[in-house]
């Protein structure tokens, strides 16, 4: 055999020798979960998540303009976790109280109401007009707001010349500059300190003629006893479309692309449309917080979302001919998630989504803990495991994810936790209530040779439909600033369609 016959016949038995081995290895890694032993010597060989490349991090803090904006603007219209977890919470429970079935509302007869009440509206008995119908002109269905509950005094403060009408009844007009004490006795509401009945509407034809706790607002006040506690409900109600002002703003940052505006001003229209009477029991339709959504009134207005509004006026998502639950978070993570895997029940235009790369998407978020404080978190919320011994938890990667433990996100549904006194499952939010997280979408590391847990995320809130920095994102690399929102909305709301109902 010559030289170079030897040579391949060697390189031919390495590879039949080595192939089989390296394919072995990477089977026997791929394994379904990945224990974190807690050891003097197993950080070394854990790496649970591959941490974003710092270069695209440092790309846009050497721009400090625009890094800088970012983050302010990310501190000022993101809410705190707990008020997240309760809002999710309260989501959920509504839809469990109040939706039996997804075709609910009927879109026809949300139509059908409008023409009907503009016709009613002319033939109204005009004896006490309070201005108050289920349709305007082009201003779409009235919202009642709950703005204040269970306040014991509240002062409203008059900016031009309105009615007082108490039980139906005119008690007093042209009031202008006056300030309003307002508070309860028993099941009545005294103004002044004077009884005057127990349902008060504020009425005035100004642009923004009330105004509570340094807040203005457009349309009437509803002065109503708390139906839950002992003090007063302040309602606000007024058309969708001025509703709609107070909300955006609240909602995204103003000077975004407005495409972006135009997307979240269809979703939060939507979102009313489909949560009318949600909080009935307690007098109004929506709440002015993330219960709802944000509500700042006439102060909150601005130019930019006052456009987006108009742009797409009566325009809501439906799907099988009826108004979605528009839902919508700020920040998915780079992944939205199914319903049921936030809801426990699947609605079909909630289905998971790539996000678009973008700086706030694709920064994590991070907290670290020593071994003693993180079992001690785990028991103050009555999870005794003793001392911690071992996690387990499906390693995170990018969606879309298929495993029992992650939602196709890559959002925590569970972990596990061993410790001497046996082992707990967790669910992902109570993970998130403990350690007080952003979101669900996390991942566990090891660091200081054994000594602490880093809980590493993505995303901030539930994850679900419209992700308002996703919507940013697409806009910017792909806006046309006319009819692109409506590429957005179709990309978060699965086989949903956008129609104008006024």
């Amino acid at each position: 055999m010559n030289r170079k016959n030897v040579v391949l016949a060697m390189c031919m038995a390495g590879f039949f020798t080595i192939i089989p081995s390296v394919i072995s290895n990477v089977y026997a890694t791929n394994v379904k979960y990945e224990r974190i032993n807690l050891t003097k010597r197993i950080y070394t060989e854990v790496k649970l998540i591959k941490k974003p490349l710092k270069k695209h991090i440092t790309k846009h803090k050497n721009k400090s303009g625009t890094w800088k904006r970012h983050l302010k603007k990310q501190e000022e219209f993101t809410y705190g976790i707990k008020q997240q977890i309760l809002s999710a919470k309260m989501r959920k429970k509504w839809r469990e109280d109040n939706i039996s079935y997804e075709t609910q509302i009927n879109l026809n007869d949300i139509k059908n109401k409008y023409t009907n009440n503009k016709v009613e509206k002319k033939q109204k008995n005009k004896s006490v007009d309070l201005g108050v119908s289920d349709y305007r002109l082009n201003q779409g269905p009235d919202v009642e707001v709950g703005i204040i509950s269970g306040d014991h005094e509240v002062q409203i403060n008059a900016i031009d010349n309105f009615k007082i009408i108490a039980d139906g009844k005119l008690l007093k007009e042209d009031y202008k500059g006056e300030s309003l004490l307002f508070s309860r006795d028993n099941n009545k509401v005294k103004l002044n300190g004077k009884q005057v009945g127990s349902t008060i509407y504020l009425k005035s034809d100004g642009e923004a003629p009330f105004s509570v706790k340094g807040n203005r607002y457009r349309g009437i006040m509803k002065v109503i006893p708390a139906r839950w506690n002992s003090g007063l409900t302040i309602i606000n109600i007024l058309p969708m479309e001025n509703y709609l002002r107070g909300v955006i703003p609240r909602e995204i940052i103003p000077s975004w692309k407005i495409d972006a505006i135009k997307a979240q001003a269809v979703a939060a229209r939507t979102y009313a449309i489909f949560h009318k009477n949600g909080y009935r029991s307690a007098g109004y339709d929506v709440t002015a917080d993330t219960r709802s959504q944000m509500y700042g009134g006439y102060s909150a207005e601005t130019n930019s979302t006052d456009k987006a509004i108009r742009e797409t006026e009566g325009e809501i998502l439906t799907y099988n001919g009826s108004p979605i639950d528009a839902v919508f978070s700020a920040n998915a993570g780079g992944y939205t998630e199914n319903s049921e895997n936030v809801w426990g029940s699947k609605v079909h235009y909630l289905r998971g989504v790539p996000e678009v790369p973008y700086s706030v998407i694709d920064t994590p978020w991070t907290k670290e803990f020593t071994f003693q404080t993180f079992s001690d978190s785990l028991n103050k919320h009555g999870i005794n495991i003793g001392k911690l011994k071992n996690i387990k938890l499906s390693k995170l990667k990018k969606g879309p994810m298929s495993v029992s433990d992650r939602g196709i996100s890559g959002r925590v549904k569970y972990i596990e936790v061993e410790g001497e006194k046996g082992t707990k499952r967790i669910t992902g939010e109570n993970m998130q209530i403990i350690f007080d997280l952003d979101s669900t979408l996390f991942d566990l590391n090891v660091k200081n040779k054994g000594k602490k847990i880093e809980i590493i995320g993505y995303g901030d809130g539930h994850g679900l439909g419209l992700s308002q920095w996703g919507a940013q994102a697409m806009a910017e690399k792909y806006g046309d600033g006319k009819n692109y929102y409506r590429r957005i909305l179709s990309h978060y709301f699965t086989d949903t369609k956008i129609e104008k109902i006024y």
